[in-house]
């Protein structure tokens, strides 16, 4: 039986779960000012600093730009997966117990952790941005259209007036 996240493995997991989402399509790694990036500005700084603490804690490694996780990050995340009731999709190593607790304990005493916002809110910041992103695709798309129109539209009144000026 697992046991529960505090708050602070709570936020952790998180922000686990953001990097994750952002590695879904196959790739270990993630930008991190990518990922940064999506994030409403109002939390930012927050998840800066937990991504920052995520690195100290040997949950995430910095590739150049690129945040991934070790061996250990991994580990942490099979067990958030499964503290949360969901089957680990990664692949899991060996566990080491010790690593595992070396992190939760770390994750404890650091206060970049603490939330920073009312806790459900928190822990809905992945699901958020999912949201934010679809949106963000819907409203592009007429203004692309109206770009792609206007071109074509313009590019036409280009060809008349050269056809109209050779004859």
């Amino acid at each position: 039986m697992t046991q529960a996240l505090t708050d602070r493995a709570t936020f952790a997991a998180v922000l686990v779960q953001l990097v994750r989402n952002r590695c879904a399509s196959g790739a270990n790694r993630t930008s991190r000012t990518g990922l940064q990036s999506t994030v409403p500005v109002n939390e930012r700084p927050a998840v800066r600093r937990g991504i920052e603490g995520l690195i100290e804690a040997g949950v995430l490694v910095m590739h150049g730009e690129d945040v991934g996780f070790t061996q250990e990050g991994l580990q942490f995340l099979a067990h958030v997966q499964q503290a949360q009731g969901r089957k680990p999709p990664v692949e899991r190593q060996p566990d080491d117990t010790g690593a595992l607790e070396r992190i939760l304990a770390a994750i404890e005493q650091d206060n970049r952790f603490e939330p920073y916002r009312n806790l459900d809110e928190v822990r809905t910041l992945p699901s958020r941005l999912e949201n934010y992103r679809v949106h963000r695709r819907q409203a592009v798309s007429p203004v692309r259209w109206f770009v792609m129109g206007l071109s074509l539209v313009v590019l036409v009144a280009l060809v008349l007036f050269i056809v109209r000026r050779t004859h």
